[in-house]
């Protein structure tokens, strides 16, 4: 009796396993970044990157390109141009043209997070210029694929790119009160370079925040953990610079006649990393500290007053306001939310001293 249980679990097991297709490593193409260029119309141009193993070590790029009108259309017509099945499973950055991006993506990531074989941890990116002229080069000793997902990831932990990925950029898209952000690319001079990060308004681009704008957009939306910042002392041929920095963000919500005001307050802890003045002591200190909570009021503001003033909410006051009070009215907010009243505060600790020239 048990032989014959023990026969009858090992058949269905053979029967299971003969019914799973077979992918081997060798015999597929397994893409690492795509991206999409808009063509005309509703068709976009699709470029895959599929890395190729050399016998020395060193990795190559093979690029697949092909224009249809949707992201699945793409993908069959690309098997068509590969000696193997091109799989996605190893997928870790998609990116979409600026142009395209002004039309609308969102039926392009719906596609991405409705493939199973793809992980939320995937990144979104958006880029000034042809995507297609990026992917045709070759960046980096680990691949194409591996050197870009590697740029976000370096400026999202160390720099000034907010945390984001597909997990992140849907959540605030479908979130009513907030709306998302990715980061911006642009090919310079041969160098792939993070140059800003774009604010989607319904799966659109909206707004682009600049580089030089990125430390206080980051502190507003997300928290430095680590990274630095410098400013130029008022009056003097002096700069002081931050290092080791670590933030934290606080909205609170007060009603006044029916309609949210909101007080910003930034807290932020650092080291002096350089300053150009010489020694640095207790009253140096405290005027440091007055400069950067200065600059943190004056930037945050002028921020958040053009975010209102082209009506996108990466900040969430939407969303803070909605959880706040019961029967919130988004559509009424859509109206108040370009004259609502957002008052910034902060609070800067200089907790050491470092180099000083």
């Amino acid at each position: 009796m048990l032989l014959r249980k023990c026969c009858s679990i090992i058949f269905i097991l053979l029967l299971l396993t003969g019914c799973l297709e077979k992918e081997i490593v060798d015999d597929i193409n397994i893409e690492s970044v795509e991206g999409f260029d808009h063509v005309e119309g509703d068709d976009v141009m699709g470029t895959f990157v599929i890395p190729i193993y050399q016998a020395d070590k060193s990795i190559s790029n093979e690029t697949f390109s092909a224009v249809a009108n949707m992201n699945k259309d793409l993908l069959r017509e690309l098997q068509k141009k590969s000696s193997a099945p091109i799989v996605n499973g190893s997928l870790e950055l998609v990116l979409f043209n600026k142009e395209l991006a002004e039309k609308g993506i969102i039926k392009l990531i719906d596609a991405l997070q409705r493939d199973s074989s793809i992980g939320t941890g995937l990144y979104l990116s958006i880029v000034d210029g042809q995507v297609k002229e990026i992917l045709e080069g070759n960046f980096g000793t680990e691949g194409t694929g591996r050197y870009l997902s590697g740029l976000i990831k370096h400026n999202i932990e160390r720099r000034d790119v907010p945390t984001t990925n597909l997990h992140i950029f849907l959540s605030d898209y479908y979130q009513e009160g907030v709306d998302p952000n990715l980061p911006l690319l642009k090919l310079v001079d041969d160098k792939v370079m993070i140059t800003g990060v774009v604010v989607m308004k319904e799966g659109k681009l909206s707004v682009i925040v600049p580089n030089k704008q990125l430390f206080y957009f980051k502190f507003l939306v997300d928290e430095h953990t680590d990274g630095a910042t410098a400013i130029k002392l008022p009056d003097k041929e002096e700069y002081v610079s931050l290092r080791s920095i670590k933030t934290k963000r606080d909205i609170k919500v007060k009603w006044k006649n029916g309609e949210p005001e909101f007080h910003v307050h930034l807290k932020m802890d650092g080291l002096i990393r350089e300053y150009s003045g010489g020694k640095v002591d207790p009253k140096k200190l405290k005027e440091f500290q007055k400069v950067f909570e200065e600059d943190l009021i004056r930037q945050s503001t002028e921020l958040i007053a053009t975010f209102q003033k082209e009506k996108v909410d990466p900040i969430g006051f939407g969303y803070e306001a909605k959880s706040r009070k019961r029967g919130f009215d988004l559509k009424k907010w859509e109206e108040q939310y370009p004259n609502v009243k957002i008052k910034v505060t902060s609070k800067v600790r200089i907790i050491g001293t470092g180099i000083t020239e």
